[in-house]
């Protein structure tokens, strides 16, 4: 086979095979697109956390460096129209989607240094941001019903995504080791090959019409960036969904997987109705996802609602605006399609990295306007599509078989629920009580690597009965999406409460076997701090009529800052106030000589590794541990044994465990 350097130039005869498995149905003609978007969100959501806690944690890269990284793997979405010119658009689409599937079947294969992943990773978001633009200038010019098989085919792809996130419990499978991760990605790679030849060596493929779309019009693609955005971080997002509603995490995936599946339906309704109706419909979605938008962490079912409105309206927008690229005519369709793709992209990078980086340097506005700001490019972008749209071809009734099969999705979250069952707490015997303090470092061990079971194993091995922990994610993209406590609940069987601090999604937990008989969340000063900071705390009926509080936090993190920490110590002394029978536990960022943990000695608390050889007692950085930081610290009242660190690299962090009596 030679390469086709022009996008309408046969190459080979395709087998009557590949043409009849090309026109059989929609799902065959979506297939290329869903399956490679599906690669594509997996693969950013390795990226994101990969700049972060590898790049930029492990290696000690600045933001400066990452961002311009960062950068480097987005801008090569400007080229996609020399790429396609070379290429021609059949080894264009086997090198960009075939070679994403490849990768990620690479990432799940590989064990070792995460590093590696990451370099997959870069590589295959190279490879999406450039699928994109060819794909959609393929079908754009073979008109209105091809456009919308790639519209039904960007969304069902989400919808895997979001079936397959929610099915590990937002725990991704390239994350994962085992069988079934691995058949998996084994089977949708297959599937995503062969939708590629069927799709590129059909027949029909070199039969395209000379369409076109204004500049104007193909430049709304930019729309892909916020569209991209918003579903990453906000509506497929089931571990968010679950912190706001207080759902379970099964009832929480089937409540986003279900808004999904309305909106698709309403794709396909709004894909077959006349142009007439779009500049409305545009319009109020545009408005009502700006609304949504708006609304900072909605809680209960104001949050469910808020997610079902916004995932319709996103989606009836970028319908749109796809419409709006394949029915207005023009000569430099691709050049616009070029542009606007290239521009989404380093919107989309703007938005991520804004989002998070707001939790690690001062800047003068808060992330939450970034979602709304990224809904008023969408609308702006639909509404511009929708001027002087020609009359549409009336599309056959079969559409509707798409969001009729992709309905059978829900079987997985309805399973879920059926067989989900709440950590169970027990009768205990009084003290004494085995207790624990963990910072898991969001999840990521010293290289890295999102490895949860590590984590898991070190808290069983320990048998602590309570585990304070830090660093708790639940949903942040920077963090893989996933929910840490939720995860960690279910495979320790210990029941939970979490402490918010930066946001509603990120702060502190404890864990505990044992019936959690009241608890409180409480802020601490100053308040104008870019990762805001406090402390939970619980009152634990230990059995035997005993009774235990427990407080956990985590100080400032800035090592200069001890005058900032020196302002929280207090706080957490006054709410403790000589209560007996309380442990305090946490990082506190801070060396036992420093002037805030003095306080808490001054004050009469105890620390458990006060007698300790100080090497021993070291808790930072556990690849090679040079200062204690982490603490337990009891009432006066309490005595303490077996007071001990334990050596692991499951996180930056080591534990500590102490047996209260």
């Amino acid at each position: 086979m030679k390469l086709d350097t022009d996008a309408t130039r046969r190459v080979d005869e395709p087998s009557a095979f590949n043409v009849r498995l090309a026109n059989q149905s929609v799902l065959i003609e979506s297939g290329l697109v869903e399956l490679t978007v599906f690669f594509g969100l997996q693969v950013l959501r390795v990226l994101v956390p990969g700049l972060t806690w590898i790049l930029g944690d492990r290696l000690g890269l600045d933001a400066t460096m990452l961002g311009l990284i960062a950068l480097a793997l987005f801008l090569p979405a400007f080229l996609v129209s020399t790429l396609s010119r070379f290429l021609g658009y059949r080894w264009s689409i086997i090198i960009t989607a075939g070679g994403l599937g490849l990768l990620r079947l690479l990432m799940q294969i590989w064990q070792g240094d995460p590093l590696v992943d990451l370099g997959l990773a870069m590589a295959g978001t190279v490879l999406f941001v450039l699928f994109l633009p060819i794909h959609l200038d393929r079908v754009r010019s073979q008109g209105q019903p091809a456009m919308s098989y790639f519209a039904i085919g960007l969304l069902v792809g989400l919808g895997i995504d979001t079936t397959i996130h929610g099915a590990f419990s937002t725990y991704d499978t390239v994350w994962q080791t085992g069988l079934l991760p691995l058949l998996l990605t084994v089977f949708l790679m297959l599937a995503q090959w062969l939708s590629i030849f069927t799709r590129v060596f059909a027949r029909n493929q070199d039969n395209t019409k000379n369409i076109g779309s204004s500049a104007r019009k193909s430049m709304t693609w930019l729309a892909i960036g916020p569209f991209l955005f918003l579903q990453l971080v906000v509506f497929q997002n089931i571990a968010r969904l679950t912190v706001l509603t207080g759902w379970s995490l099964p009832v929480s995936f089937g409540w986003t997987l279900l808004a999904h599946l309305v909106a698709l339906a309403a794709a396909v309704w709004l894909l077959r109705r006349e142009s007439t109706i779009l500049w409305p419909i545009a319009l109020a979605s545009g408005v009502i996802l700006i609304a949504v938008s708006a609304l900072p962490y909605p809680e209960t079912r104001l949050a469910a609602l808020t997610l079902i409105t916004g995932q319709l309206s996103v989606t009836m927008l970028i319908v749109i605006v796809l419409t709006g690229i394949t029915e207005n005519p023009g000569n430099s369709g691709f050049s616009g399609i070029t542009t606007g793709n290239g521009i989404g992209m380093l919107l989309l990078l703007f938005f991520l990295l804004g989002y998070y980086v707001v939790y690690q340097i001062n800047l003068p506005y808060s992330n939450t306007v970034l979602e709304p700001v990224a809904a008023s490019i969408m609308g702006v972008c639909a509404i511009v599509s929708c001027i002087k749209l020609r009359k549409r071809v009336r599309l056959s009734r079969r559409l509707w078989l798409v969001p009729g099969l992709v309905f059978i999705l829900l079987v997985v979250p309805l399973v879920d629920i059926i067989t989900w069952q709440e950590a169970e707490t027990v009768t205990g015997d009084g003290f004494p009580v085995r207790i624990m303090t963990y910072n898991l470092h969001n999840g990521f061990n010293t290289d890295g690597d999102l490895n949860m079971e590590a984590l898991a194993q070190v808290i069983e091995e320990s048998q602590s009965d309570i585990v304070a922990l830090q660093e708790i994610a639940r949903g942040w993209l920077v963090s893989g999406r996933l929910d840490m406590l939720i995860w960690l609940s279910q495979r320790l069987g210990m029941t939970y409460v979490f402490g918010p601090t930066a946001d509603p999604l990120w702060g502190n937990a404890i864990l505990s076997r044992y019936p959690i008989v009241e608890y409180s969340n409480h802020d601490l000063p100053p308040r104008n701090l870019f990762l805001l900071r406090g402390f939970t705390s619980v009152v634990i009926d230990c059995g035997g009529g005993g009774t235990l509080q427990v407080i956990v936090t985590h100080f400032h993190h800035i090592t200069e800052d001890s005058e900032i920490r020196q302002l929280q110590s207090p706080v957490i002394i006054d709410f403790w106030g000589g209560t007996e029978r309380t442990v305090i536990l946490g990082d506190l960022n801070a060396e036992p000589d420093a002037s805030e943990t003095e306080m808490l000695k001054q004050a009469g608390l105890v620390d458990t590794l006060a007698d300790t050889e100080p090497t021993s007692a070291y808790t930072f950085h556990s690849s090679k541990p040079f200062q204690q930081i982490d603490y337990i610290w009891v009432s006066p009242d309490l005595d303490t044994r077996d007071e001990h660190v334990i050596s692991s690299q499951a996180s930056d962090h080591l534990p500590i465990i102490a047996i209260i009596e």
